[in-house]
């Protein structure tokens, strides 16, 4: 067999299977969306074959207990119908649940992408930023020392400082915006699946 002819017999006999899988889904989902409608169709059924071999077989003198053997099954039917809408009704809460418990596993997931994001800058910045910062307080804080008598100097000394402090200031809102933007990303993630 060649690989056309291969191919050909392959789309063939999905074409074959796809109509098939097109009812099974259609019908699942008639019984997931319907089942007391089900359940009755069943019910009245098995109902009116019985009461035909009921009315087919009929004698004048059956006794109450033949009467209730005949039609001893809808009772059971009944209760088997109630135990498959209940059975549904618990696997519909369970996928709800597991939904619920992937969304909420997304939301952590983002969260922790968002705390080793924040915790990565603020050593990026430490490294970076603060410790030449330091470096800079030390070096100033010797040489305002060294030449305590000379206020032209105090002064761009001032200014160092001044800019220093600056820095620091801007690194550490830096810092708490990067913090309270993980917290509204979170909150209004958590409000979102309680709302759900």
């Amino acid at each position: 067999m060649s690989g056309a002819e291969h191919q050909e017999t392959a789309v063939r006999g999905k074409k074959g299977i796809d109509p098939l899988m097109k009812v099974w889904v259609k019908a699942r989902g008639l019984v997931e969306r319907y089942p007391v409608l089900l359940a009755g169709i069943v019910i009245y059924s098995y109902y009116l074959l019985t009461s035909i071999n009921f009315f087919k077989h009929s004698h004048e003198n059956e006794s109450l207990f033949e009467y209730f053997m005949q039609f001893d099954s809808l009772i059971f039917l009944w209760l088997a119908a109630a135990a498959f809408i209940q059975v549904l009704r618990f696997r519909k809460s369970y996928k709800a649940e597991q939904e619920q418990r992937r969304s909420m596993e997304r939301v952590l997931d983002r969260q922790k992408i968002y705390s080793e994001l924040a915790t990565d800058i603020t050593m990026l910045l430490q490294d970076n930023v603060n410790n030449p910062l330091a470096v800079i307080a030390v070096t100033t804080q010797e040489i305002r020392r060294r030449f305590q008598q000379d206020t032209e100097i105090l002064r761009w000394l001032d200014r160092i400082e001044g800019a220093m402090k600056r820095i620091h200031l801007t690194i550490r809102d830096l810092q708490a915006y990067e913090t309270q933007k993980m917290i509204d990303a979170s909150s209004s993630a958590l409000q979102e699946h309680a709302q759900a």
